[in-house]
């Protein structure tokens, strides 16, 4: 654990517990977890026989964001679904308001990441597929007023962002110069797409839209005997069309390699996405949430919008975030995750009705 995390414990632990009527002697920590959205690690507690994990909300959401999340996270509950339960404060409330900002406690549920090589690989696939079909139908039951978030932080507007994010780091001229060149080209192919891919979605049906998870990928699920033990970081739940979460994880689970501890995650795949992988995936996920009329044939688009996001932020992170990585990344190595994004489009193409197919035939 890094220092500056030490100080931060001091500095908001005990206040934030006494919310909660817990004095420093009733509880300790034990361990942190580390969240996937923000990369911050959290303090585990160990209050008599349970375990909560302490958590502070981003900055950049409100106290409107943490009512509506608390209360989508105790619909899906509700429906059975993996989400760790809150604590509740005597006075019923469960989350602080606190001079350092919003905190809450989480129930810690146990579980293991999901590795894309290890033995139970496949069948941790497709439970992952199944739980998030699972979590987009009860949520189809949430009775909330749509929390949108506002047009700047719109899947489109995100992904523009990505590629502004990606072109930038591939003009600083802090990376070999092939690789640099590469990175432009990656931003300007992902630009025309995007374009195109907004129109698609925007067009008259649009696909179905509901209060998402947000983040669902393989960092915020952990596995036990079972199936999906528990379903973290609902930090960014919003009202969109499921078929971007189904693309936005499609893309995680099939795309990109999860080893125990991941710092990079390579592409499965010498282009686009492993084709028997995002089949399994797709038929999982269709067995609990089925295709709505035309939305299966919009899943390429939600690919092509997402695609920036991912490869910033997964296949190509050491390269993006290059001060958070100790040393120059290897050329041969970037060069190749590179050509990976050059040829994914190519691919996507060849396999659109391929796609459709699969989750029309769950």
């Amino acid at each position: 654990m890094p220092e500056s995390g030490v100080v931060l414990l001091n500095e908001y632990a005990t206040e934030a517990m006494s919310y909660w009527g817990f004095k420093p002697e009733s509880w300790r920590v034990v361990g942190f977890v580390t969240s996937g959205l923000e990369g911050v690690s959290r303090p585990i507690m160990q209050i008599a026989d349970a375990r909560y994990v302490l958590r502070r909300q981003p900055d950049d959401l409100t106290e409107n964001d943490t009512l509506f999340r608390h209360a989508f996270m105790r619909h899906l509950t509700s429906h059975g679904l993996p989400v760790p339960e809150l604590l509740a404060q005597p006075s019923g409330h469960t989350y602080a308001v606190t001079t350092e900002g919003i905190y809450e406690l989480q129930a810690w549920r146990d579980g293991q990441p999901y590795v894309t090589d290890g033995p139970a690989a496949d069948t941790r696939l497709e439970e992952a597929a199944a739980t998030l079909g699972r979590l987009h139908q009860a949520s189809a039951d949430f009775k909330w007023k749509p929390h949108l978030w506002p047009e700047e932080r719109s899947d489109a507007a995100i992904a523009q962002a990505y590629c502004e994010l990606i072109r930038e780091r591939g003009q600083s001229g802090k990376l070999p110069e092939r690789v640099g060149n590469g990175l432009v080209r990656v931003a300007e192919a992902a630009r025309v797409r995007l374009d195109l891919a907004v129109d698609a979605l925007d067009g008259m049906p649009g696909p179905p839209q509901l209060h998402i998870h947000g983040d669902y990928h393989a960092h915020n699920l952990a596995f036990g005997p079972g199936g999906v033990s528990a379903i973290y970081d609902l930090d960014a739940a919003r009202w969109d069309a499921r078929i971007a979460e189904l693309a936005y994880s499609l893309l995680y689970f099939t795309g990109v390699r999860w080893d125990e501890q991941p710092t990079v995650t390579p592409p499965l795949v010498d282009d686009g996405l492993d084709v028997p992988r995002v089949q399994r995936f797709l038929l999982a996920y269709g067995d609990e949430a089925p295709p709505a009329e035309g939305e299966a044939r919009l899943l390429a688009d939600a690919l092509a919008l997402h695609f920036p996001v991912v490869f910033a932020n997964g296949v190509a992170e050491d390269l993006i975030f290059t001060e958070d990585y100790d040393g120059p990344p290897n050329e041969a190595d970037a060069l190749a995750r590179l050509l990976w994004a050059d040829s994914f489009w190519l691919w996507l193409d060849r396999n659109r009705d391929t796609l459709a197919e699969a989750w029309e035939q769950a």
